[in-house]
């Protein structure tokens, strides 16, 4: 007799249970989207997560980005540096626990097989590119 718990989905592509490539797709944002986004054809839950954590993974890369060139130009800037590189510091530290947050959410709901959206992001993310949505 076979273990339920260990049962792979019959309408799935890559054989894996939903729950457990979604969890994949929420660990590793952006790579692990993009994988499965093209790998998983048939679960509509592990496509879900597929597009939320592209849309995740490339809002963490557009906002490091901005930071890095912020940080840039606040040190080439001769009397703003001293006020605004402290306040930058502050806004990268905030943000990046708010990523890490919203990551920790993302990997725990996906593991446990629910559809959850990181709010705003994955709006905006939508509405930009509609042809990605599942």
């Amino acid at each position: 007799m076979a273990d339920p718990l260990l049962s792979t989905s019959s309408g799935s592509d890559t054989g894996l249970p939903s729950n457990l490539g979604a969890g994949l797709c929420a660990l590793f944002p952006l790579l692990g989207g993009l994988v499965f986004y093209f790998v998983e054809k048939k679960d509509a839950l592990i496509r879900h997560w597929a597009v939320e954590s592209i849309i995740f993974g490339v809002s963490i890369v557009i906002v490091k980005v901005a930071f890095a060139v912020l940080f840039a130009l606040g040190t080439v800037l001769p009397g703003l540096h001293l006020l605004l590189v402290p306040l930058l510091l502050l806004l990268y530290w905030l943000s990046s626990m708010v990523i890490l947050a919203l990551y920790i959410i993302g990997i725990i709901k996906a593991f446990q097989g629910s559809r959850w959206t990181y709010p705003y992001v994955s709006a905006q993310g939508r509405k930009r590119f509609p042809n990605l949505v599942v």
